[in-house]
């Protein structure tokens, strides 16, 4: 049987950072709908994983590299899910990849909300990845929110990771709140009716960027717990 550490391996060398796993048992607060065994019913591990944003694409004064890079994330981590779970299925291991973006099944026109088939930041903090921040992104302790997150369901009881105990953000701070232009965020959730008003730009030609993203950029812990650390250490010596 295949281990763990093994998938661990095969999906670092695809070219993700980052990668842990949760048991299906620890989704007890999962929406009904959006259980990783409503996905698929012999669920019994959910690999995730996760590589970083590079930084710089926050340094332009324009969203198009931005877009670019994160529409290039999305090919990057479904790639990783289809390579792997194909690599599993010769192996005999059933493994159903779950998008790291689109599609979707659910949409509610009236709130302008939708909901990925499994919310993959929540798997992510219990595959011990990070803990979600106020602006409700994951926090990874290494590379801080800039991360873009996929995974695979598999029927196979797979040594877990522990839960993450650091925490993502420092108490009392409301930067993303503030910052928000769209006001969308009250330190818990997201109203996505809000957001999806400023957070996409179209124009006539057809053409799209993701026009905001000040709530990842704003946080103090955006470029990683670690380095933050390592900063403040530097400083008082």
């Amino acid at each position: 049987m295949v281990s763990s550490g093994t998938i661990k391996k095969r999906i670092i060398q695809y070219g993700a950072d980052i990668c842990g796993v949760a048991p299906a048992a620890r989704f007890v607060y999962a929406p009904k709908g959006f259980h990783p065994c409503d996905i698929y019913p012999n669920c019994k591990s959910v690999i995730v994983f996760a590589s970083h944003f590079p930084l710089s694409t926050l340094q332009a004064k324009t969203n198009a590299p931005y877009t670019l890079v994160r529409n290039k994330m999305v090919d990057k981590l479904d790639g990783i899910s289809f390579c792997v779970s194909g690599e599993l299925e010769t192996e005999n291991i059933v493994s159903v990849p779950v998008p790291s973006a689109e599609p979707y099944d659910y949409w509610d026109t009236g709130r302008n909300h939708g909901r990925g088939i499994l919310s993959l930041k929540h798997a992510g903090v219990l595959a011990g990845l990070g803990v979600l921040g106020k602006n409700t992104l994951l926090i990874n302790e290494r590379f801080g929110n800039m991360i873009w997150l996929g995974a695979i369901l598999v029927p196979v009881d797979l040594e877990p990771d522990p839960i993450a105990s650091y925490e993502g953000c420092i108490s009392g701070c409301t930067l993303c709140m503030d910052s928000c232009p769209q006001h969308a965020l009250d330190g818990t959730t997201i109203d996505q009716k809000l957001c999806r008003e400023r957070s996409i730009s179209y124009n006539h030609g057809g053409g799209w960027v993701l026009s905001c993203n000040v709530c990842r950029k704003v946080c103090p812990y955006h470029k990683g717990l670690l380095k933050k650390r390592r900063k403040k250490t530097s400083v008082k010596a």
